[in-house]
């Protein structure tokens, strides 16, 4: 069963360069004014990392973004205006560990951005928005399912999102979309 996490906003993706973490960023940027934000990216490909390491075991790397200057996604996230950025490297199979180490570090019920393919298998976020690159068809299993739970598909055509972010707020503890009056 999934466990909900009002404060998590999940943002998923169909693929590579699909502009999840640009939207991220956007949020962010927006909201940085109204509450402190923590970013989270989540990766199940291993590389050597050269930032502060929090956690590692045989079964994942955390490490926390500390600098502003670079063009990792967790550069951007924090130049974006996040009040912490961290960087996770971990196969699916292991998300509930590294999601009880944050429950240990991050206060409770802070605003969460996580960026992670995997994460919506194991827990109903606040809000969850999948990314698209518009005209692609060749959309993975995954995905295809995560379109069908997600509060929002949004399309990129690497400029552009055929959606609104500034519609997205936290309030309560709780990420939500609110309707726009025209």
């Amino acid at each position: 069963m999934e466990e909900i996490r009002k404060n998590i906003l999940l943002i998923a993706g169909t693929g590579r360069n699909v502009g999840k973490t640009l939207l991220a960023c956007k949020i962010i940027a927006h909201l940085k004014q109204s509450y402190p934000i923590v970013s989270i990216k989540i990766s199940p490909h291993f590389h050597e990392l050269n930032t502060e390491i929090l956690k590692q075991n045989n079964n994942f790397q955390i490490a926390e973004e500390k600098e502003l200057n670079g063009s990792k996604d967790s550069n951007r996230l924090l130049r974006a205006g996040s009040k912490r950025v961290f960087y996770v490297q971990t196969k699916d199979e292991f998300l509930g560990e590294v999601l009880h180490f944050f429950d240990s570090t991050i206060p409770k019920g802070s605003a969460l951005i996580i960026e992670s393919g995997g994460l919506g298998e194991i827990i109903q976020p606040g809000l969850f928005l999948v990314l698209n690159k518009k005209n692609n068809k060749n959309i993975k299993p995954r995905a295809i399912r995560y379109k069908q739970i997600a509060d929002k598909w949004i399309e990129f055509d690497g400029k552009e999102f055929n959606a609104t972010y500034q519609n997205i707020s936290f309030k309560n503890q709780e990420w939500v979309i609110t309707k726009q009056t025209t």
